[in-house]
């Protein structure tokens, strides 16, 4: 039962922030182009250091595909050995939205086997693919999203549902954060997240506001959890083409 627990802190840390938007990319920018992410605790401790980089572009029939990768060290607690994870993300730019495919899911099978030291993982996803629209508007309520994922891990059976509700647009700002100023929208939602192994479960269950700019994504997030206190804050540090 011991082992159960360790893979629930595992898979929410592992899988879950690949559905997050904590990108800025522009469907212009260039390969190459490189962002970096922090993610600094309530209590002053950082618990998620990310860089974002563009490794390939295709456009076809007016959509435009990215290829990111993603390296990322996070921690679970303030004196925890941080967990390193190299990840090759999609983000899919249409004439009205960004597309975050669920398929980024399958990016976690090579880090997932690795933590439990070879053993064979399996994923299957299903759901919405998350998106955020192009064309922004203040008092805009965009559609919730549901991702699921069925993992297995040597015949250990898991679940993991990611939701996004109660999505809407509830202001317009120029941001300020460490790699600069940015005009955004403000994007406020209550995410979900569920991991269920046999009779064990974890979920966790925050609200989010988010500095979305148009045509790109979050440069800012901070997270607050159910009683409606200050959780995290994640900002874009660095941003080079």
């Amino acid at each position: 039962m011991k082992k159960f627990r360790v893979l629930l802190p595992a898979l929410m840390m592992i899988v879950a922030p690949m559905m997050a938007g904590a990108q800025a990319f522009s469907k212009d920018d260039p390969i190459g182009a490189e962002q970096t992410f922090v993610t600094t605790e309530a209590a002053g401790w950082v618990s998620e250091r990310a860089t974002y980089k563009i490794i390939d572009k295709q456009e076809s029939a007016g959509r435009t595909t990215l290829t990111l990768s993603a390296k990322s060290s996070v921690r679970a607690a303030k004196d925890s050995t941080p967990v390193e994870t190299n990840l090759t993300l999609k983000m899919i730019y249409t004439p009205s939205s960004i597309i975050i495919p669920k398929e980024n899911f399958s990016s976690a099978v090579g880090e997932l086997e690795d933590l439990f030291q070879g053993k064979k993982v399996t994923i299957k996803f299903s759901g919405d693919d998350p998106a955020t629209p192009m064309d922004l508007k203040v008092g805009q309520k965009l559609p919730d999203t549901e991702v699921k994922a069925d993992i297995s891990i040597e015949g250990i059976k898991a679940k993991m549902n990611l939701k996004s509700t109660d999505r809407r647009v509830t202001g317009q700002e120029r941001v300020t954060v460490p790699a600069g100023t940015f005009d955004s929208f403000v994007i406020e939602e209550t995410s979900t997240a569920k991991v269920v192994i046999l009779i064990i479960s974890d979920t966790e269950k925050t609200t989010e506001k988010s500095w979305v700019v148009p045509g790109r994504g979050d440069v800012k997030t901070v997270t607050y959890d159910k009683k409606g206190n200050l959780t995290s804050t994640t900002e874009m540090i660095s941003f080079t083409k």
